[in-house]
């Protein structure tokens, strides 16, 4: 079993700052931009769990692509590929 990097009681602001690589995860599954409005704010105490609940997006399927962006990254960078 895969280990998970990303888990629903983490703050998506660290989740982002940590691996910046999962924005565009976050913005495929039609979350607000981060860079913008109130989201910008709440994005520093919001955890994952919550935002997938008030965006009305599968949490499991969220956590699922956002470490599968981690990992993908991570086999990139080990690889030589940046």
């Amino acid at each position: 079993m895969k280990r998970q990097v990303i888990n629903g009681d983490m703050k998506v602001w660290d989740v982002i700052q940590d691996h910046p690589e999962t924005y565009g995860v976050f913005r495929q599954y039609g979350c607000p931009d981060i860079h913008k409005g109130i989201f910008q704010v709440s994005s520093h105490f919001m955890k994952l769990r919550t935002m997938a609940h008030a965006q009305h997006i599968n949490l499991d399927e969220l956590l699922r692509s956002l470490n599968e962006a981690v990992t993908s990254y991570d086999k990139g960078m080990s690889a030589g590929y940046h």
